[in-house]
């Protein structure tokens, strides 16, 4: 990749001891949408789909569909959902936009996994705390709303989008302390 100066796209002033990056310098990953499904009877594999990134900001996996047992071949093995997969809903008027956070307790089956087409996957590196990332994207939320490409019903949000999204990233323990700290609060803010 060709480094490129970012200093005339920071949003905001940050402390001296933070950096801007770009999403995709800190993704282990493509981001990128998953494929459009071929459904089936098998429930080991299971297809999220927008639905299952739900609005009051559960994962809901009980939503999801089979896939077709013939399909799941063609999925390479990054694309099967891991623990901490950060999920964006990328079509869709109302949902457009919309970040999800992806664990292991959301899967009591331990079913795989694997997204179709209308959801983009965000998968950052160990060496950032990816429940930081979650929540700056849901700091981004209204921006990538106003972000989707295309006539009124058929809005996309490109993968390129996203993954060129600037990040501000502190320190780790200061990642750590501001995702505490916003969990602990989250609970008495309804208006998000």
């Amino acid at each position: 990749g060709i480094e490129r100066c970012i200093d005339d796209e920071i949003p905001f002033e940050v402390p001296e001891n933070w950096d801007f990056t770009r999403l995709f310098t800190i993704c282990i990953k493509d981001v990128k949408r998953g494929k459009s499904p071929k459904y089936g009877k098998n429930n080991n594999v299971l297809v999220f789909a927008q639905k299952c990134n739900t609005k009051s900001g559960d994962i809901k996996l009980d939503l999801a569909q089979g896939l077709d047992n013939d399909a799941f071949n063609k999925y390479p093995s990054d694309e099967i959902m891991c623990d901490n997969d950060i999920i964006v809903n990328s079509t869709g008027t109302g949902t457009l936009g919309r970040i999800g956070f992806y664990t292991k307790s959301d899967n009591p089956t331990n079913a795989v996994v694997v997204p179709d087409s209308h959801v983009t996957v965000v998968r950052i590196t160990n060496s950032v705390d990816s429940k930081f990332i979650y929540h700056c994207l849901k700091y981004y939320q209204p921006i990538l709303e106003e972000q989707g490409e295309g006539s009124t019903n058929q809005k996309e949000l490109k993968p390129y989008t996203i993954s060129n999204l600037i990040i501000p990233i502190p320190p780790m323990s200061e990642q750590h302390r501001i995702v505490e700290k916003i969990e602990e609060i989250m609970p008495f803010i309804t208006t998000l």
